[in-house]
């Protein structure tokens, strides 16, 4: 079927396993999360307005917002946990090969540039658009993001929760010179601020609100993604398990009706929640910059 460089993706019968439900799992504690931090912290980073005050009251205000921040914490660590052990037992006792080299890797490597350009050029109209593979660059870097993110926002976020303890932790005559929990403050709400603006935006583009995937892309939900899809985004992957006999391994039924509205009637309104946060996060910037 000729979907065209730019046209919409038609739906079939024949769909294949993206996600597994480990990463399925993962990716849901992260969304939860990820929502509650933001929900609960950038109206700290905005207080002086009355939409980020009425969004903390929302959350429960003080000390309850403050809870739930600090579940979500915990939650998002714990995924970041599952996600590593993982890697691990992968590595380490399966023996698993090519996480890092490789079209299955998540790392940057050299065909990433040469798809860049390649993917500029289709932009531009002056190229084709490129066979990617397993990971597309953008998915690439968000990870990357997503990984350096979390470290940094659990590392700020335990000194800002336990300043006494990591205070001790330096020397004296360093002490009184550096505000360790202000520092931690400052790097852990302009990370936040990023992290928000992020997601909301070029993920949730890429992702969401490609013209073939609005209202939503079901994948990370279910798992699932059409032979025409497969084709069209990851080519160069299909290709691979075609010419290596993997195909018939990753068929599997398409999901029911249902799985997609139970789907649909979850990450849509989170979509919405994003898009208004970012809305509202842009026009306070825009209102400090003036």
């Amino acid at each position: 079927m000729n979907t065209g460089e730019r046209g919409i993706v038609m739906k079939s019968s024949t769909n294949f396993l993206r996600f597994s439900f480990f990463h399925r799992f993962c990716h849901f504690l992260t969304i939860v999360s990820f929502f509650g931090l933001v929900l609960t912290g950038i109206p700290l980073a905005f207080r002086s307005y009355g939409w980020a005050r009425w969004l903390y009251e929302l959350m429960g205000g003080y000390p309850t917002a403050g809870f739930i921040h600090r579940i979500c914490a915990i939650i998002t660590l714990f995924a970041a946990f599952l996600h590593f052990i993982n890697l691990f037992y992968n590595i380490s006792v399966k023996k698993q090969k090519g996480f890092f080299w490789g079209p299955k890797s998540l790392l940057i490597q050299p065909r990433d540039i040469f798809d860049i350009i390649g993917d500029l050029k289709w932009f531009l109209g002056i190229g084709k658009r490129p066979d990617f593979d397993k990971w597309i660059y953008w998915e690439k870097f968000e990870y990357l993001s997503l990984m350096w993110g979390t470290l940094v926002m659990a590392l700020t976020g335990l000194i800002l929760w336990f300043p006494v303890q990591f205070t001790k932790i330096i020397p004296t005559s360093v002490a009184s010179i550096i505000d360790l929990p202000s520092i931690a403050l400052i790097i852990h709400r302009y990370e936040a601020i990023l992290a928000a603006g992020f997601i909301f935006t070029i993920h949730f583009f890429h992702t969401h609100l490609l013209p073939e995937k609005m209202p939503v892309d079901e994948a990370i939900f279910t798992g699932k993604i059409t032979e025409e899809e497969f084709k069209h985004e990851r080519l160069a992957q299909y290709k691979r398990l075609e010419s290596q006999h993997k195909l018939d391994e990753l068929k599997v039924p398409p999901p029911s009706l249902f799985v997609s509205f139970i789907t649909r009637l979850f990450a849509v309104p989170i979509l919405i929640t994003g898009l208004v946060v970012v809305a509202f996060m842009l026009t306070a910037l825009l209102v400090w910059a003036i």
